[in-house]
This record gives structure tokens, C-alpha cells and sequence, in this order.
């Protein structure tokens, strides 16, 4: 198959998702091209018009476009500019307010060929497909290196702010360190610097990528809560830092790898080859 995905940025955690997608799919024989709106198109948000035009030039030299959010495939479907068996979406996590009805009549106009990746989102998406996000196991994993640091990765969605995180490390006797536009490739040096990493997302998370990026990286301390994927793992908490965590080896009998999640949207674009 010939496949267009659409994202809105590159950087952050959705732009790691289809990196690995990519590869993956790439693996399996198919054409793969990705654009981004931002980067790429140099487009926002609001240049709804201005970004139907550009894609609508694009679309009929593939078989499936697979857009990443809601708000991109929105200007896809109001009124439908492609086939809606071409069309598939992943939503990687919740929206609020006004948005978040906005996700969710996107999400019920695509039916089975949404994606989701964490429970709480296939709860509110019941025909939805869950495949859960995953790791690179092969760039995430064990260093060697000392652990001095408490990590802590400045982003959006974040309830634990750097104040608290510097309040925690005075108390185990850490330094702190943050991680912030820091490649994608180079984050494996990070997590590989914190004997403690804490990310504590609010309930717009879907997944929350960086726990099991840090568990494969060997961080014997993850501190983080239920929202996302949080919700299979074994986390410690602000107040317990003792309790053992998800290991790496149970993220792999877990399935939690690209190879089992390319399998699964694999299987959905075939059924409607």
C-alpha cells in the first residue's frame, strides 16, 4: 500500500510514534510518506482552507491517508474531500472544552477506523481500534553511566511543576535535570543520567511515551500516576519511592513493542483495502 500520514509537528511525542510507525510499516513492504503541518506546510490550526487545498493535491496518489489528531483530519472530512475508507485517524490523547466535542464527533463520524492508544481514550471511542503506543528498545536501554539526577521533561501537559521537582531532589540529595528540545535520539543519554524520573500528566494524557522510555532505559525510580498508559504499569509515587516498577522485561511480555503495534494497524488498513 501507498500511505500519507499527516501530523501536526514533529517534535514531541507524537512525531517519535510515527517515526517508529514508519519504519515499521516500511519493513512490511509499503510506501511510506509523512508531512508535517507545521514544519512541512508551513500551516497552523486556522489555515483550515489553506491546508485542505495543499492535502486534497496529495491524496489520490495513495491508498490510505492515516492523520494523526483530530484537528487534522477534520478539514478532510467537513465535507469529505477523500473516501472515508481511505481515511484512518489516531488520536493520541484527550482535548478539553469546546475541542473536546469537536474530538469527539470526529471520532464518532470514523468509527472503526479511529485509532486509539490508552483505555481511557478507547472508552470514550468504543469502536475505536486500542493499540497501545510502545518503545524502541534498541535506542531506549541501559547505559552504565553514574545516576545523579532527578529528571523531568518540560512539556504542556505536566501537573508537577519545576519548582517541586527541585524541592524533591534537595530531598534525596540529587541534582535536577530537565529535559527540553532535546532530540529525539539523544534521550536515551538523558533517562540514563536520573536515578529518579517524574512525570505526573494531567488527564488529557492518552499514553504518556516517556514512562516506558524511561523504564527501558533502566531508571530504577519512575514517579508517575494513572492517567495514560499508567494505568498497566507499576509506578512509584511522589509519597512512595520503594514500590518495585514495571521492569523492561515486562514491557516486552506486556507487547509494548512497534513491531506489535504495526501489526494491529496493519490488519485495520487491510480490511478496507
Amino acid at each position: 500500500m501507498k500511505i500519507l500520514i499527516i501530523l501536526k509537528k514533529w517534535p514531541g511525542g507524537v512525531g517519535s510514534v510515527v517515526r517508529n510507525v514508519k519504519e515499521q510499516l516500511i519493513l512490511r513492504g509499503h510506501n511510506v510518506d509523512v508531512i508535517s503541518r507545521d514544519e512541512d506546510l508551513n500551516l497552523n490550526f486556522y489555515q483550515v482552507f489553506k491546508f485542505r487545498k495543499k492535502i486534497n493535491k496529495l491524496v489520490g496518489d495513495y491508498d490510505i491517508i492515516y492523520t494523526q489528531d483530530w484537528s487534522i483530519a477534520l478539514p478532510l472530512l467537513f465535507p469529505y474531500s477523500i473516501s472515508k475508507k481511505k481515511h484512518f485517524c489516531c488520536f493520541h490523547g484527550h482535548q478539553q472544552g469546546l475541542t473536546k466535542i469537536l474530538q469527539t464527533i470526529i471520532g464518532k463520524i470514523i468509527g472503526p477506523r479511529l485509532i486509539v492508544v490508552g483505555d481511557s481514550l478507547k472508552r470514550r471511542f468504543p469502536k475505536s481500534l486500542l493499540n497501545y503506543n510502545a518503545v524502541d528498545y534498541k535506542l531506549f536501554k541501559p547505559l552504565n553511566k553514574k545516576r545523579e539526577y532527578i529528571g523531568w521533561i518540560d512539556k504542556d501537559t505536566e501537573q508537577i511543576k519545576l519548582i517541586e521537582i527541585k524541592e524533591l531532589a534537595k530531598k534525596n540529595k540529587l541534582k535536577v535535570i530537565v529535559a527540553k528540545n532535546i532530540p529525539y535520539t539523544k534521550m536515551n543519554v538523558f533517562y540514563n543520567k536520573c536515578k529518579i524520573f517524574v512525570s505526573i500528566p494531567t488527564n488529557i494524557a492518552g499514553y504518556n511515551l516517556c514512562w516506558v522510555e524511561a523504564i527501558a532505559s533502566g531508571v530504577p525510580i519512575v514517579i508517575g500516576n494513572k492517567e495514560g498508559i499508567g494505568e498497566k504499569l507499576k509506578l512509584n509515587t511522589i509519597n512512595n519511592q520503594n514500590n518495585k516498577i514495571t521492569t523492561r522485561q515486562e514491557l516486552l511480555d506486556m507487547g509494548l513493542t512497534w513491531e506489535k503495534h504495526s501489526n494491529k494497524l496493519e490488519k485495520l488498513l487491510n480490511k478496507y483495502k
